[in-house]
């Protein structure tokens, strides 16, 4: 079933929320306001969408390798993306910093259901 737009707008929405959580909890990671937030968290679910099942696709023999824990690399390196899109107003120092927080991202994400397709 689709989403509606109102479940669209709240989830991006508790999205930018995570996202403004997480530069609370690393001092280091820079977003300019909760309307970056918000948008960062539009381009993250456009990447996730994209790009991400691109890269899942090509680096699954090393994912298999590793037995799954090349998945993290594979979404630091989305955030990474999203950061080099909204270079001045978002700005994460490390991109071992960039795996942490992508991975902060994910559970929070998880427990609040953003992202879910069937509602």
């Amino acid at each position: 079933m689709r989403k509606s737009i109102f479940r669209l707008v709240l989830e991006f929405l508790l999205g930018g929320a995570v996202i403004m959580l997480t530069t609370y909890l690393f001092p280091e990671v820079y977003v300019k306001n909760f309307g970056v937030a918000c948008l960062i968290a539009i381009v993250l679910a456009l990447l996730n969408t994209f790009i991400k099942p691109l890269l899942s696709f090509i680096a699954f023999p090393i994912t298999l390798l590793t037995l799954g824990l090349f998945q993290l690399i594979i979404n630091g390196f989305v955030l990474e993306i999203a950061e080099m899109i909204l270079a001045p107003d978002f700005y994460i120092p490390s991109f071992g910093l960039t795996i942490i927080i992508s991975v902060i991202i994910s559970i929070l994400y998880s427990l609040l259901g953003i992202g879910k397709i069937n509602e």
